[in-house]
């Protein structure tokens, strides 16, 4: 567990005000009946009556195929319902009568993304970047996805970006730092993977000055600092972590092993019984639990 990173920020799905796209003149009685199923399609999405809202965007398309908004909402609703396919469809309609329609390129991207194709997906956020340098969203999603798939100076690039556009936005330089970490885990120097660790160490010190409740942060940098062999900064960090989160699983499964690690028996027997005793309670730490008992023993018997 010592090399586990306890958090990644999800992509985001923008989802636009329902109500902005129901302006259109009306010109006709075909014309008034999209504007109303419109209307009656946000009504229901924002009830969360998915199957109605899609029922009646669908019939609001048919009457009304050139609204870029009405084939974008309806693209949100097959979203809502992971239907990726029928939703990617949709925002290509939109993208049919908006080649530069930014909102439709982001969730075209996400949705492509969900559905597995991420050359695809990745192609349409950087799409959206093109159309809008600005779009923060979409230069942090572009990111994820790039460092997901591996292309780790691409999503480099794309964090950068995004952190001159939002250089306090703590989820912006939480990523960033993670993407710094992957990095200097490829090589295979330490010469070379040292300072880039010490150059995330710095951003996550950055997350924890604009969000001291950052407990994943707290916890990201004793992973780092563990890796780097400063095995009392690393235990500095994960009782920082353990101060924000008492019950932080992870924090305490590392803390009583770097106490155990440093030898000072009494410490890692007390954090063991105290990472027991969460994971009891917690099914993701449960894997770890044998391991955590036969430390226990161990240390018990020495």
């Amino acid at each position: 567990m010592s090399n586990c990173f306890a958090n990644r920020v999800g992509r985001s799905l923008i989802l636009l005000s329902l109500v902005a796209v129901l302006t259109f003149p009306e010109t006709g009685h075909a014309q008034s009946d999209a504007n109303d199923l419109f209307r009656l399609g946000a009504q229901e999405m924002a009830a969360g009556k998915i199957d109605l809202a899609i029922s009646s965007l669908e019939k609001a398309v048919v009457l009304k195929p050139d609204s870029k908004e009405g084939w974008y909402n309806l693209g949100v609703a097959y979203g809502r319902k992971k239907n990726y396919a029928k939703e990617a469809q949709a925002y290509l309609k939109a993208l049919d009568l908006d080649g530069n329609y930014l909102n439709a390129l982001h969730n075209l991207g996400m949705s492509l993304l969900d559905a597995g194709k991420k050359e695809e997906g990745i192609a349409q956020l950087q799409k959206a970047v093109e159309v809008d340098p600005q779009a923060i969203d979409s230069w942090n999603n572009l990111g994820v996805a790039l460092m997901e798939n591996d292309q780790l100076d691409e999503a480099k690039a794309a964090f950068e970006a995004l952190l001159k556009l939002t250089p306090d936005s703590p989820d912006a330089l939480f990523n960033y730092a993670i993407c710094l970490t992957k990095t200097a885990e490829r090589e295979t120097s330490s010469e070379r993977k040292e300072p880039i660790l010490r150059q995330a160490l710095d951003v996550y010190a950055k997350v924890l000055e604009i969000e001291p409740k950052s407990h994943k942060a707290a916890y990201n940098r004793g992973v780092i600092l563990h890796s780097l062999n400063d095995i009392d900064s690393e235990i500095a960090a994960y009782l920082l972590a353990i101060n924000i989160k008492p019950a932080y699983g992870a924090a305490l499964y590392n803390l009583a092993a770097a106490y155990s690690l440093k030898g000072d028996k009494e410490k890692s027997i007390q954090a063991w019984e105290k990472y027991v005793e969460v994971a009891r309670t917690d099914s993701a730490e449960r894997p770890f639990m044998e391991n955590a008992r036969k430390e226990l023993i161990r240390l018990k018997a020495q």
